[in-house]
């Protein structure tokens, strides 16, 4: 996927949107000198289809789609959907941005991706900022990820945009107006809902119908998840005093009125002493015992080794989880000692025997049935040798002769190929749990 652009940080952008206004208007005449070789040096490539033209264009550089911009028209036009697919301006360029959009539809429409912080900190907010936002918004009719930092009851310049989001991060507050948006956004898969809780505000019960995936506060997540088909949560407690038991106890309860059902939950939240997280997580297992994935990012405090000795207690209560993932900005906790959690992993297996895979903030852990427990490393390593031995296998059984095979050698080769197969089958399983419990809300 093209990563996000930064071209809004030097003259390229000036470049485009002035090739992109001759496009508007009348493009730059051509001199006597350069028609003929513009025309004959494009004529070759221009018989490539579009799409091939659009796939190639994704791996050049800023600098070089904006030269490729202006080579014709029709590069141009191609050049332009690579540009704007993915925008996320800095904040002083977020101003610059709006008014592209605002002022050139056929740009804001290219934007599939459009990442923006909350520019009110940097600028007048009453001088006509919003209906600014507004302007470009309701020409980017193609936007399906938005992502609008922007905190404060500010929901209803979005209202009537004619995009349909299937990911949405905002922090506009949690009121009325927010409602609406969402009950515009039918199409909405993933959402990250940061803003204020406004009390007495209800949810329809028919909006968010294809909803999976949502990070919220508790109060946001009581509100969208019973009833709804969310298979994955992220539960954001990032004062201390939330992380205790009977918080942890009310929201677990409620997360198990998901028809999903639920199979993935991270926390985010600020470490205080073991036994009450302890008690906390164990609110948990006694409310979602059927969880896949269990993701927890401590943002303050430490992981000691108190509280991981301890983790069996927790993990012995959960029936199936397959992925566990532990996560902390403190470099000097127990966590980023690999010694010391190497020693843990079978400890936990032992008390939780559905896990596979273990990711710590210093290593990452697989359950392999013929190896035991390795790290990711170790993982790629033994993926290599059995491609190996496989290859070899192959030859031997190209070359060899059929009359000189016996029946046990062929019984044999069977059995090892079987076994072989479901070794492979194993670890490429063990590759999909490993990503599919990095979140996207978060992650390392």
């Amino acid at each position: 996927m093209q990563s996000t652009p930064s071209f809004m940080h030097d003259a390229a952008y000036t470049e485009i949107v002035s090739s992109m206004e001759r496009k508007l208007g009348v493009d730059r005449p051509e001199t006597h000198a350069n028609q003929p070789q513009d025309k004959h040096a494009a004529h070759g490539v221009l018989s490539i289809p579009s799409e091939l033209i659009h796939h190639i264009l994704k791996y050049l550089g800023n600098s070089d789609l904006v030269n490729t911009a202006v080579v014709c028209p029709s590069f141009r036009f191609i050049s332009q959907r690579v540009i704007y697919r993915n925008v996320k301006p800095t904040e002083d360029m977020i101003i610059p941005c709006l008014r592209c959009f605002a002022s050139y539809p056929h740009l804001a429409s290219c934007a599939r991706t459009l990442i923006l912080a909350d520019a009110t900190r940097h600028y007048d907010v009453f001088s006509n900022y919003f209906n600014l936002l507004r302007s470009a918004l309701l020409n980017a009719s193609s936007l399906t990820d938005l992502t609008i930092l922007l905190d404060g009851p500010y929901a209803r310049y979005l209202h009537g945009c004619s995009f349909r989001l299937r990911s949405l991060t905002t922090t506009l507050d949690w009121d009325r107006d927010l409602i609406k948006l969402i009950t515009e956004q039918t199409e909405l898969r993933n959402a990250m809902f940061g803003g204020k809780f406004v009390k007495g505000v209800v949810l329809p019960s028919d909006t968010l119908t294809k909803l999976t995936r949502v990070s919220a506060s508790p109060l946001v997540l009581a509100t969208v998840v019973p009833n709804r088909k969310i298979k994955e949560v992220e539960l954001c407690l990032l004062q201390q005093a939330l992380f205790n038991d009977d918080i942890l106890n009310t929201a677990s309860n409620i997360l198990a009125y998901s028809t999903g059902p639920l199979t993935a939950l991270q926390i985010i939240t600020r470490l205080s002493d073991a036994p009450s997280a302890l008690a906390a997580l164990k609110a948990i297992t006694k409310n979602l015992p059927r969880l896949n994935s269990f993701s927890f990012y401590s943002s303050d405090g430490a992981f000691s080794q108190e509280l991981l000795e301890a983790f069996p207690e927790f993990l012995s209560g959960f029936e199936c989880l397959r992925s566990l993932t532990l996560m902390s900005r403190n470099k000097a906790d127990a966590l980023y000692d690999k010694t010391f959690t190497a020693t843990l992993v079978p400890r936990w297996h032992a008390s939780c025997p559905s896990l596979q895979s273990v990711s710590l903030a210093g290593s990452i852990w697989l359950h392999n049935t013929r190896h035991g427990w390795v790290t990711l490393a170790d993982l790629e390593v033994l993926l290599r040798e059995r491609r190996g031995l496989l290859l070899s296998r192959q030859k031997y059984w190209t070359k060899a002769d059929p009359r000189t095979i016996s029946l046990e050698e062929v019984k044999s080769n069977l059995e090892e190929g079987n076994e072989e197969a479901e070794q492979g089958n194993q670890m490429e399983q063990q590759i999909i749990v490993l990503r599919d419990s990095l979140l996207q809300f978060g992650g390392p």
